[in-house]
């Protein structure tokens, strides 16, 4: 059975279609992608959150969010690595950890 993974395509909406097996599995991962939308908004920081949203939700390169925001694009690296750690830790608290991807 293949491991289950929360993907950020959970947080744009777009949950792929899932096989039945799979299916009870479901709403712990809306559950999961709910905690990590509410810990993106209450505990990263506004850079952090826009550095997250142009990379991850909306698949910009790093070096064209950093183009974007006028910053570096080490800047924008080290915010997604410091708002990953974060949401890492948020969805460990919420006993969700096993479902965030290791990078």
């Amino acid at each position: 059975m293949r491991t289950q993974v929360l993907s950020f395509d959970l947080i744009r909406g777009e949950i792929p279609d899932m096989a039945q097996n799979e299916a009870a599995n479901q709403s712990q991962r809306n559950t999961a992608a709910k905690v990590l939308w509410t810990a993106m908004k209450l505990e990263l920081t506004p850079k952090q959150r826009e550095c997250m949203e142009l990379c991850v939700l909306r698949g910009m390169s790093q070096v064209e969010a950093s183009r974007l925001l006028g910053v570096n694009k080490a800047t924008v690296c080290r915010h997604i690595q410091k708002a990953r750690r974060i949401l890492k830790k948020a969805a460990g608290y919420a006993g969700m950890g096993n479902l965030l991807p290791e990078r």
